[in-house]
């Protein structure tokens, strides 16, 4: 997907442990988090386009997570908003282990998907790298 499209801002405080950026040629709302060199999370927000399983998008209600996932989809508070502010975690491996994979759907106060992010265990970190 190419370099920074921006690299003088800033997506980490140490960009050699982890660093969260646009690449150039990705679309308009995506950003990767690389954590040591090695790719840990893709992050959406609206407009990025990109779906994830079940065609589920950034805008979408929290009852298309809800709906499509049922049980396996935890609901946890939101660490800034009220609710219906919510983070809606789906996890294919669980951590502790070594290869935790999930996705987060970001629930804003609207009751609407405002981000998702798909990858390991970083899927939980709520300040991007801090």
């Amino acid at each position: 997907m190419g370099e920074d499209a921006n690299p003088t801002a800033v997506g980490g405080p140490d960009p050699e442990q982890c660093d969260q950026f646009r690449p150039e040629r990705a679309p308009e709302g995506l950003l990767v988090m690389l954590e040591q060199g090695r790719l840990t999370r893709i992050s959406v927000s609206a407009g990025s386009g990109v779906a994830t399983e079940g065609g589920i998008t950034a805008g979408d209600s929290a009852s298309a997570v809800t709906s499509h996932f049922a049980s396996r989809a935890v609901s946890t508070l939101h660490k800034y908003w009220p609710a219906p502010a919510e983070y809606l975690t789906v996890w294919t491996v669980e951590p502790p282990d070594a290869n935790a994979k999930g996705v987060v759907y970001e629930i804003g106060e609207d009751g609407r998907i405002v981000h998702i992010h798909a990858g390991s265990a970083s899927i939980q970190y709520v300040e991007g790298c801090l």
